[in-house]
């Protein structure tokens, strides 16, 4: 305990009411959910707490799909059994994602499908770790960086104009105002030594980068004066 003193545990709150109010606290958990995730579907909801889990909001999930609150069917490809999706995270998807936006997440964040077990992803995806990190261009996987950037995985061509976005993980990890790493040590990129890579001329004008015959180091970028960008 972080202080000291005398504790005794309160009871709860008497939810008392009969079917008809555990109904309806049910309904109010699957809203939570969608308005969280927007698409809820079985293999999402196991990393929540028993009460958000699958069994104990799928039927409350379909009595709202019977009211028109909310749609089931199969909006996402290779995702297995039944997805309910809001109204209103519908509309969305049906004006359609904006597959010219660059952006990036971390393995663990509650958005990421990492260490969900899809076999559709299971190649592709890194584990759920703290030190992964993916980038997006629209809904194409462009960078998986894996150990806190020592190994990174690029599908994008050398040279891309954009490449600075792809890299973006790891200028936070350098960037970022809590505990900023002082250096990230790239080892191998897809697979092959940093060093002779051709993504290195991209890493150097992204980052103040020093390579070795074993690996790339990079730094945070500074100006010709000096100054950190």
């Amino acid at each position: 305990a972080p202080f000291a003193g005398a504790w005794r545990r309160l009871p709860g709150p008497d939810l008392g009411g009969g079917l008809l109010e555990a109904e309806e606290r049910r309904k109010d958990r699957a809203r939570l959910l969608l308005d969280r995730y927007g698409v809820v579907f079985r293999e999402l909801l196991q990393r929540e707490l028993g009460p958000l889990r699958w069994n104990g909001v799928f039927r409350a999930l379909r009595l709202m799909e019977l009211a028109g609150e909310a749609l089931a069917g199969c909006f996402f490809e290779n995702l297995p059994g039944p997805q309910f999706v809001s109204r209103q995270a519908f509309r969305e998807l049906r004006r359609g994602l904006p597959e010219d936006a660059a952006y990036w997440l971390a393995a663990t964040d509650p958005a990421s499908i990492c260490g969900l077990g899809l076999d559709a992803f299971r190649d592709s995806l890194p584990k759920r770790l703290s030190g992964s990190h993916l980038s997006y261009l629209g809904s194409k996987l462009i960078l998986v960086s894996r150990r806190k950037g020592r190994e990174l995985e690029i599908h994008a061509e050398p040279g891309d104009p954009r490449m600075p976005e792809f890299l973006a993980p790891l200028s936070h990890m350098l960037e970022r105002s809590f505990r900023p790493e002082t250096r990230i040590v790239v080892e191998t990129i897809n697979g092959e030594p940093a060093p002779r890579s051709p993504y290195l001329d991209d890493l150097r004008r992204a980052f103040d980068a020093a390579a070795d015959y074993k690996a790339v180091t990079l730094y945070r970028k500074t100006n010709a004066t000096g100054n950190v960008q």
